[in-house]
């Protein structure tokens, strides 16, 4: 059994908590997975309050005991609810009568490295031939490739069109920086500013959005025009402000924070070029120096337990101000939260992703929903420069319809997923020029096959990355099986030296 829920923000958790309750009944393994262990906590302690139980955690950071007392209960066939990240879902289940896939359109259910999949997809897999185990797919942004099979009637579909609190859904508004301008350092428009305070004025909450960790994403000379890059990477270092460090968000490499020029010796000219979420934090630090900031971001709140501790205090009233990036858009409730803003909002728009458009638009959508949950009708400002975008319209207006109708559409034009199937090729090694004589090699296979598009080779969009040069190849098809035994013949074809790695992604979420 395959159910979609769709929703509008409402505690689609209740509405399977009902079918939880069937399966505990019968003493049957349930499953729930969840896409950051950032969303445990606050899960965990809903289903306590409901069943008055335990739940098992699941995750990469739990104890070599926990894990191995979880891994011989679902083996025994025990009555157990587990709750966990991508990888419970290689568990030794005997006795599954249901899985949970919340919030399935998130990306984070993609395994990105060693060996790649996709947690929901495998899931379905597995549901379809375990017949006892029913399968929900849960969200209030579905992916586009849900929403086709729904379309394709492959999943039942539940709508719930309501709040669950029954209060209306959050007004968004539009902030257009073009014509209000911020001023000098400053990334807070005044509009947001006078909405923050009268929210504070009515003893309620805010969360203040921005999908950048850090305090500044480039470090820039004044003078000669030097900027801090990663010697491993083909990637800016990004000041973290907390920590004192300039850090490489792809290979983790750190630099002491220094405010002189490296490379030309002038003094203090190393300015901070934009902003990121410990930089709107000081921000509103200045702007209300009695309030109560915190920032939540995977550097400052990176163990489940500083997660719980951070998020019991948000909920009981303990901040006034949350600033956070993607890792609170999703899942969670808090009863006091009645202002969202959202700065930069344009960010996630452009690039070379084709699930960027998508991915933005259910992380505004997401973030959005946090507002107005229990207690009061919820407030939405969305700073832009771009507020005719249609996308940006299409969230203002509350019409993902045609959002989805509109993406499809162009997915379907140019034969990407889900009306086609791809693959990516990307080829890396210390010397820039065999990464390349090797990718040219593997792109002469295309001669033998009309059927696939074989796009590249091309520089990938982060060629440099852990000391290695990289190349990528896409591929293209109408079938996967056919797809997959040509990218086979394609690697065999050619003779990889020792020094060079070739890593096939099927079905890829990032191109980078």
């Amino acid at each position: 059994m395959l159910i979609f829920l769709g929703e509008l923000f409402q505690k689609k958790t209740e509405v399977y908590f009902d079918l939880i309750e069937q399966e505990i009944n019968q003493s049957k393994q349930i499953l729930i997975m969840v896409p950051e262990i950032s969303l445990t906590p606050q899960f965990e302690n809903r289903f306590k309050e409901r069943f008055g139980m335990d739940i098992y955690i699941w995750h990469s950071k739990i104890t070599p005991k926990r894990r191995k007392e979880i891994w011989h209960k679902c083996y025994a066939g025990e009555p157990i609810v587990v709750i966990g990240a991508r990888s419970s879902l290689f568990l030794p289940f005997t006795n599954l009568g249901l899985t949970v896939i919340d919030e399935e359109h998130d990306s984070s259910y993609k395994q990105e490295d060693n060996i790649r999949y996709q947690a929901r997809d495998l899931a379905v897999v597995k549901a379809n031939f375990e017949k006892k185990n029913k399968l929900i797919l849960a969200s209030a942004t579905p992916s586009l490739e849900t929403i086709n099979n729904i379309n394709h009637k492959k999943y039942h579909h539940v709508f719930l069109s309501k709040q669950y609190s029954g209060l209306p859904l959050p007004q968004i508004s539009l902030v257009d920086l073009s014509k209000n301008k911020l001023e000098k350092n400053q990334w807070i428009s005044a509009l947001l500013k006078k909405e923050i305070e009268k929210c504070l004025s009515n003893k309620e909450q805010a969360l203040i959005f921005l999908n950048r960790r850090g305090y500044s994403p480039l470090s820039l000379c004044v003078e000669c025009g030097y900027r801090h890059q990663c010697a491993q990477c083909s990637s800016w270092l990004v000041m973290h402000q907390q920590k004192k460090r300039l850090l490489c968000h792809q290979c983790g490499s750190i630099e002491e924070m220094s405010f002189n020029c490296p490379k030309c010796l002038a003094k203090d000219s190393i300015k901070f070029i934009g902003p990121g979420v410990e930089r709107i934090a000081e921000e509103l630090t200045q702007s209300f120096p009695d309030k109560v900031i915190s920032v939540m971001s995977s550097d400052l709140i990176n163990s489940p337990k500083k997660i719980k501790e951070l998020i019991d205090k948000f909920s009981n009233k303990e901040i006034d101000i949350i600033v956070a990036t993607q890792i609170m858009a999703k899942g969670y409730d808090f009863p006091n939260l009645s202002l969202v803003g959202v700065i930069d909002a344009d960010a996630g728009l452009f690039g070379g992703d084709m699930r960027a458009i998508e991915k933005t638009y259910n992380m505004l959508q997401q973030v959005s929903g946090r507002a107005g949950r229990s207690q009061q009708t919820g407030n939405v400002i969305i700073q832009t420069y771009y507020p005719e975008q249609p996308i940006i319209q299409s969230l203002q207006q509350r019409d993902r319809t045609s959002f989805v109708q509109q993406a499809l559409l162009e997915r379907q034009q140019f034969n990407i997923p889900p009306f086609g199937f791809m693959t990516s090729i990307i080829i890396s090694g210390p010397s820039k020029g065999n990464v390349e004589k090797i990718s040219q090699q593997l792109v002469y296979f295309r001669k033998y096959s009309e059927e696939f598009s074989v796009l590249g080779p091309v520089e990938a969009p982060i060629n440099l990355l852990k000391g290695q040069f990289r190349y990528r190849i896409l591929l293209k098809g109408k079938s996967r099986k056919n797809l997959n035994i040509f990218t086979k013949k394609m690697v065999s074809s050619v003779k990889i030296p020792s020094a060079v790695r070739v890593v096939i992604d099927v079905d890829p979420y990032t191109f980078m």
